[in-house]
């Protein structure tokens, strides 16, 4: 099964890459794979929900011979990606017809059922907490965690009591490459890619982290 979702989740990273091209030879088909509800989008949405299911029942396999703090830590890990599932797909709104409440009406930038479009007062929830805090977060996540469990013994300690997975070289290489390739296409949609590679990026690390204890499937 390991075997299974590594190789899928290389392919689905690969296709998304491959699919970047269609912006410079076919806009119509750049437009439909990257559009709002489109291919690329539930591609990332239904990773977050595979991540969720896989933290929780490797949760519940270990949770009896964890300490507290992994404890609290892998709790935050499924409810985390699991409410990223929930948002990228509006909570249903769109699959359903779901008309949006009052509240989301009023304050939602794209009238949907999400907190990550939030625009109260002016200011837009998505750019404060998505897409500055979260960029920070997995950005030092990515460029220096590796560097710290293997350089630090305080860090390693740290990491290894909660149970955080530490990605390799190779991981953050693809996000970087990735992330360049995004870059360069002058289209907005082009971030509907950036959150899809990521979060496949980020299933990669959790199937075969540096610190293997904390795979996702062993």
């Amino acid at each position: 099964m390991k075997k299974t979702f590594k190789n899928t989740t290389k392919i689905l990273i690969v296709l998304v890459l491959i699919s970047l091209s269609t912006y410079y030879f076919d806009d119509d088909l750049f437009t439909f794979i990257f559009k709002e509800d489109g291919i690329v989008e539930y591609t990332g949405a239904f990773t977050l929900l595979v991540i969720s299911i896989l933290l929780a029942v490797r949760f519940i396999k270990r949770r009896k011979n964890e300490n507290n703090w992994w404890i609290t830590f892998n709790i935050i890990l499924i409810v985390f990606s699991f409410f990223g599932f929930g948002e990228e797909i509006s909570w249903g709104q769109r699959i359903f017809s779901i008309e949006s409440g009052e509240f989301f009406s009023n304050y939602n930038a794209q009238n949907e059922t999400n907190l990550h479009n939030l625009k109260i007062n002016g200011v837009k929830i998505n750019k404060i907490l998505f897409s500055y805090g979260i960029s920070i977060v997995f950005g030092l996540y990515f460029i220096v965690s590796l560097f710290l469990y293997k350089k630090y013994t305080f860090f390693r300690n740290i990491f290894d009591t909660v149970g955080v997975q530490i990605p390799k070289i190779k991981h953050s290489v693809i996000l970087i490459i990735s992330t360049f390739l995004i870059m360069i296409i002058p289209d907005g949609k082009k971030w509907e890619a950036w959150e899809c590679l990521f979060v496949l990026i980020l299933l990669l690390v959790f199937l075969e982290p540096y610190n293997k204890k904390e795979k996702l499937i062993n």
